[in-house]
């Protein structure tokens, strides 16, 4: 479980518009330890802390972030209880955990996800399977909402398309559609053109995956337009000479 000191004494530094250099000479200490802290590259010995908690006004819990610390053991201990009911097959249990979750944590994109994949695995009729899908459908409304984190939300305006067109929202389906970002302004395609050397390298290796799933459902998806399977035949030929220059030494 980690620390949250140096964040912490940033956060309570900067909203008292302090430097790091008058911090020090009130504690006695160097600057360069106060930005050492700062930047969780180590910790205020314990003697410290009183003088620290003192100086800006808050208790030691809050300096060191256990309310930080006891969040996220419990939101450690509620994920662990989902992936357990997950491989149970417990659903319904796991949208019960994710409804108490979120009393405590409300709008917690990690949980949200949650109560959304195990709302789509509940089991019923057609008619209680297609309103499970809409509480789905609202969770995932949610998180473009409140969410912050771009990898969810990128995931979850993705995903949210194909929920859409299951409850016969075409119309939603294709608008929510034309908002995810085109092939050329992939995140692939961004560090290639941004690195240079070895990481270059990594990520143009990286892209290779999604770029042969692309190719493979495109192509299949013009072969059957067309019907013409001699596009798939030509698609087999690509992913072979992608795949051949997929390894490491095969790059270098």
């Amino acid at each position: 479980m980690e620390l949250h000191i140096g964040d912490k004494l940033k956060k309570l530094r900067k909203e008292r518009d302090l430097t790091q250099e008058e911090v020090a000479a009130h504690l006695g200490i160097s600057f360069q330890a106060i930005s050492k802290w700062e930047r969780n590259d180590g910790y205020p010995d314990i003697t410290m802390l009183p003088a620290l908690s003192n100086y800006f006004g808050v208790s030691v819990d809050e300096l060191i972030g256990m309310k930080e610390i006891a969040t996220e053991r419990k939101l450690n201990e509620i994920n662990e209880k989902w992936q357990q009911n997950r491989t149970a097959g417990l659903h319904r249990e796991n949208v019960e955990l994710m409804h108490g979750a979120l009393k405590l944590f409300p709008n917690n994109a990690l949980l949200l996800v949650q109560l959304s994949s195990s709302l789509e695995r509940l089991d019923g009729t057609a008619e209680e399977k297609t309103q499970y899908l809409k509480e789905s459908i609202a969770v995932q409304e949610q998180i473009l909402r409140y969410g912050e984190d771009s990898e969810v939300r990128g995931a979850t305006m993705y995903n949210i398309c194909f929920a859409y067109e299951k409850i016969g929202q075409h119309d939603k389906t294709v608008e929510q559609a034309k908002k995810l970002p085109n092939l050329y302004k992939a995140r692939e395609n961004a560090l290639v053109l941004l690195q240079s050397g070895e990481e270059k390298r990594k990520a143009a290796e990286a892209a290779l995956e999604p770029l042969k799933w692309a190719i493979k459902t495109h192509f299949s998806a013009l072969a059957e337009a067309r019907n013409d399977k001699t596009i798939l035949d030509k698609t087999a030929q690509i992913l072979e000479l992608l795949s051949s220059v997929g390894g490491e030494k095969a790059l270098r």
